[in-house]
């Protein structure tokens, strides 16, 4: 089983209308959007393909598990690792690519991320019941970045700084944005509000 692969076709969206890509003007931002289709399969193990956004990136198809204790059966990394990984890879990509167009005296780069999460007791007055599920909760992240190299500190830092304002994963964690989330019944058109 190949826990990440190529993906050989590439699934419609079902709920989503096309993202809209206006055209770019000097100054402004440039704007896309990531798109996945995520299915279930046996006990807690999920397959999903990462839709790309540009045509010159691949589409990957994943496969994602549980550990044992939440009834997976521990084959490939959980939904949170795959996530909390994402952040070390983006950052990675932006420090990487400020070295290519400045380049710095740069032997060995680590990125560790701890993630600290909770899951609160299930509601036991919540009417329609919770099916055990609990509330999840992050109380925050540390993003650490490990360096060797005999340049200086300052000059480091302002690297870091600059590479973290960048990771749009960071940033996806970082700030407070809004989010939905909407039930498609039957293929129904116009999903209902949770």
């Amino acid at each position: 089983m190949h826990i990440v692969s190529c993906a050989q076709s590439r699934p419609d969206l079902a709920s989503f209308g096309p993202y809209p890509r206006p055209r770019i003007k000097p100054g402004e931002p440039i704007c896309f959007s990531y798109d996945v289709v995520a299915e279930h399969g046996p006990g807690q193990s999920k397959r999903g393909v990462i839709l790309s956004p540009r045509p010159d990136y691949s589409s990957w198809e994943v496969i994602c598990d549980e550990g044992t204790a939440m009834g997976g059966a521990d084959e490939a990394p959980s939904p949170l690792g795959y996530l909390i990984m994402g952040v070390a890879f983006c950052l990675l990509t932006h420090i990487q690519s400020y070295l290519l167009k400045a380049p710095m005296n740069v032997d060995r780069i680590r990125v560790e991320v701890r993630a600290e999460y909770a899951t609160l007791p299930p509601d036991p007055d919540r009417a329609s019941g919770t099916g055990g599920q609990g509330i999840g909760r992050c109380d925050g992240y540390s993003c650490h970045v490990l360096i060797d190299s005999p340049e200086p500190a300052e000059k480091l830092q302002d690297l870091i700084a600059v590479c973290r304002d960048a990771c749009m994963a960071i940033a996806t964690l970082a700030q407070a944005m809004p989010t939905t989330t909407r039930l498609f019944i039957n293929d129904q058109q116009d999903g209902l509000p949770v």
